[in-house]
């Protein structure tokens, strides 16, 4: 009480405090019903730029085998801690913050990544500092097949999976089907699921099984935290991420599409280099992440690093939001999933007897089978393609031993090679796709602990500043491992050159003079993380003072980003007998030629017209030239309101057949395209015409109008089109228009629609036409959502002409 006594005597108010049990914590808090609203800045709650890293004081880590978690950067003010990942097991490595802190908060972080591949994960997380939730145990499959598209697994026992959730397929006979990413599509039963999307898009078309064997593992989308949420970097493309949110151990609930790819656009994860010259590592973030944890609302944005531009909204879920209970921690989680595209096996030696079919033989068990699909890298031997590296999935011909096996590869011959790697593709993903590079080792030496690595061609595909592994570099004589394998920093490029300097425990040892060899270069991913930062903030119910008209003392400030383009016009009367009907700021009619005169001869439709200003419009058409034998022109106003899929009628002009212009009535703007119909009829018909359109702020009043010649005057109940005539006032109105009537004259039926053309009533009584003459009825009080016309007596002996509707006031 004793700083309540304090607080007290500095504002001068009275308040009691309040004891409750929250989480089993006891906490005092303030009655701060007379307390004044008392704003304070921005509080600083973590903040890493990472020009140091001891592991244990600020971050704890968890370091997967054979993976680097180190600083890097050494000029243009580049700091990040780069965790690389080992591309040659399934492993997982992370970092998070001996900090924790409570909601709201607002975190950012400015990473990149070297590339992006298959099967590998980063996962951005703010979860909170809770016992996790169990894991889930693989399940066994009894049953696995696929055809074309769709994956079909069978499991031993229940498998409890939902629609939507992250899993992964390893260990089956058939390597296409060992899939590191997917999501669960359908569960028809307890024990059988599909598939036919991951973070990629559709899976790869495959169409074989079923087989016996494998296993379905569970990828986790918060590191089983159960609260948090998270921004996962889970496929190819650079800007694209998933993002995930769970409460209170609840269901995960994903961005993207459910039962698919739950991937959306995100700014690129991209690496800018400043500076590329040798021994440089100066790597830079193209974009900050931010995440916003309200106490109602989390949302993802990023924005360009160093940019005055506005952030772009990625992700925003107020239906899930973690629980407000519990503290929150930031973490990094970089994955290597089970079935991730990687090398088995270093080739010791390949040989060919005559044929295209190569004998590989490994330094290690290789594991593959007849059903599995590799590819092989850096055989020395390229020069007469021998033995090009195998870039395609490439089945096994044959299984020797557990260190032997055949595959076709390059042009028969008889020759023996050394180096290289063999690695399985799983799941149609290529080792191009997982940092595989296609140059091959021609030769090596090491100087002063620098490995110099001499390629067949220039080295493309990595940077300066890179990590790479050296993986199968052999002695082209004896096939003896020359001993560098292992992981290394590219110091510099210069054309076939790759100079090397080792990292994390890649050996070092004595100089090595120029040795021939053949071996294969995989760049590691490596995420770049140059800064840390959350702050929390404050959420004030405010409330607007009064602002009396013209009092401008009281107005709310406002602060204009961009430069509007307006033209404002002093309209004294829009309508006829009207001073002053509350519009200002209106522009002046602009005129749009939407069509250029031009002379058309066989009927056609304009495509689509985004109007670009005005609530109204009116069309003219200038008719300059016409020419043969009765020649007609019918011109429909038609709009879409979904973008140009689907069109209604709008307006038709009456036939026209000789020159002049013509125009219809100001129309309102109801959809969001616009296009003409032009329907030519006669003998060598030709019209000079242009169709332009005059966009306006007129307060137009709604009208729709049908012309319609193809009715059947002589047929009971033919019918015209049916008019969209919803808001278009309260006047009916149906005009008929024939020649001559030989014997009987027929009737027309005003019929309106409320629900979409399905069903029709009658709008007043039926309307006979006349011979050689244009009769009409109007209807009044009458708002039909639709309206048509239909013969209620079929006519004998008539000359037929049109049939027109109008809707208006």
């Amino acid at each position: 009480m004793a700083n309540n006594k304090i607080l007290k005597d500095a504002l001068g108010v009275n308040f009691t405090t309040k004891t409750t049990e929250t989480a089993g914590v006891n906490t005092s808090h303030v009655n701060v019903d007379t307390l004044p609203i008392t704003p304070s800045n921005i509080d600083n709650k973590f903040r890493e730029a990472f020009e140091s890293y001891t592991p244990g004081t600020k971050w704890t880590q968890v370091l997967g085998s054979g993976d680097i978690i180190q600083l890097d950067g050494n000029t243009a003010a580049a700091s990040y801690l780069v965790i690389s990942k080992n591309p040659l097991v399934a492993n997982e490595s992370s970092i998070e913050t001996i900090d924790v802190w409570d909601m709201p908060f607002d975190a950012a972080v400015g990473l990149s990544l070297s590339q992006r591949t298959s099967g590998q994960e980063f996962s951005v997380e703010l979860v909170s500092n809770e016992t996790p939730i169990a894991p889930s145990a693989d399940l066994t499959i009894s049953s696995i097949q696929q055809t074309t598209t769709t994956l079909t697994v069978t499991t031993t026992t229940n498998h409890n999976l939902k629609i939507g959730m992250r899993i992964g397929i390893r260990d089956c006979v058939d390597s296409r089907m060992n899939y590191p990413s997917i999501v669960v599509a359908t569960t028809p039963t307890p024990t059988q699921f599909t598939v036919t999307a991951g973070p990629n898009g559709t899976i790869s078309s495959v169409t074989a099984g079923p087989f016996a064997s494998g296993f379905v593992y569970f990828r986790s989308a918060l590191g089983f935290a159960p609260n948090g949420t998270s921004m996962i970097l889970e496929n190819t493309s650079v800007t694209q991420a998933s993002f995930y949110v769970r409460s209170e151990s609840g269901d995960v609930l994903p961005s993207g599409t459910i039962a698919g790819n739950h991937s959306s656009t995100i700014g690129t994860t991209a690496s800018v280099q400043p500076v590329n010259a040798l021994g440089a590592y100066a790597f830079q973030p193209t974009n900050e992440y931010r995440l916003t944890q309200f106490i109602d609302a989390i949302q993802w944005t990023d924005s360009g690093i160093d940019s005055i531009l506005a952030a772009s909204n990625r992700l925003k879920r107020t239906q899930v939001v973690p629980d407000i209970a519990y503290n929150y921690k930031f973490r990094i989680r970089a994955v290597n999933q089970p079935s991730f595209s990687r090398p088995v096996a270093q080739i010791v030696s390949a040989v060919k007897s005559g044929t295209t079919t190569a004998t590989i033989t490994t330094d290690v068990a290789h594991g593959l089978t007849t059903a599995d699909f590799v590819n092989v890298y850096g055989i020395r031997d390229q020069a007469a393609t021998s033995f090009p590296n195998l870039l395609v999935a490439t089945a096994v011909a044959s299984i020797v031993s557990p260190t032997v096996f055949t595959v076709v590869i390059g042009t028969s011959g008889t020759v023996t090679s050394y180096g290289g790697y063999v690695a399985k593709v799983n799941g149609g993903t290529l080792m191009s796709a997982n940092g595989g590079l296609a140059i091959v080792a021609q030769s090596v030496a090491r100087t002063s602990n620098i490995v110099t690595l001499v390629g067949n061609v220039t080295w493309t595909g990595a940077l300066i500043g890179d990590y790479v592994n050296v993986v199968g570099l052999r002695d082209n004589s004896t096939g003896a491992t020359i001993g560098i394998d292992g992981a290394y920093r590219v110091r510099d490029i210069a054309t076939t050159n790759l100079v090397l300097e080792p990292i994390g425990s890649t050996p070092t040892g004595s100089d090595i003079t120029s040795t021939n060899c053949g071996g294969g270069v995989i760049k590691r991913t490596d995420i770049r993380i140059s800064y840390v930062r959350a702050m929390n903030f404050e959420r004030q119910r405010v409330e607007m003072l009064e602002r009396p008209n013209g009092d401008i003392s009281k107005s709310t400030s406002v602060q204009i980003n961009n430069t509007p383009s307006v033209s404002v016009t002093t309209l004294p009367a829009l309508i006829a007998g009207t001073a002053n009907i509350g519009i200002v700021g209106l522009q002046s009619p602009i005129s749009v030629a939407d069509v250029a005169s031009a002379a058309i001869t066989t009927t056609a439709t304009v495509a689509a017209i985004t109007p670009s200003a005005g609530i109204a419009y009116q069309v003219n058409i200038p008719v300059t030239v016409v020419s043969g034998t009765n020649p007609t022109i019918d011109v429909r106003i038609e709009e879409s309101d979904d973008g140009g899929t689907n069109w209604f009628t709008v307006y038709d002009f009456p036939r026209i057949t000789a020159t002049g212009i013509y125009r219809s009535p100001f129309i309102p703007t109801s959809g969001n395209r616009v296009r003409y119909v032009q329907t030519i009829a006669g003998t060598s018909p030709s019209f000079t015409r242009s169709i332009n359109r005059l966009q306006a702020n007129y307060p137009a009043l709604p009208v729709r109008q049908l012309v319609d010649r193809s009715i059947v005057l002589t047929t009971l109940n033919s019918t015209t089109p049916v008019l969209l005539t919803r808001d278009c006032g309260n006047a009916a109105q149906l005009i008929i228009n024939v020649g001559a009537i030989t014997t009987t004259a027929p009737q027309i039926q005003m019929e309106g629609s409320d629900d979409f053309g399905a069903t029709f009533y009658a709008i007043g009584s039926p309307l006979t036409a006349v011979a050689s003459s244009t009769v009409q009825v109007t209807v009044t009080g009458i708002n039909a959502g639709a309206m048509r016309a239909r013969v209620s007596t079929a006519g004998v002996g008539v000359t037929a002409g049109y049939v027109m509707i109008k809707a208006h006031d």
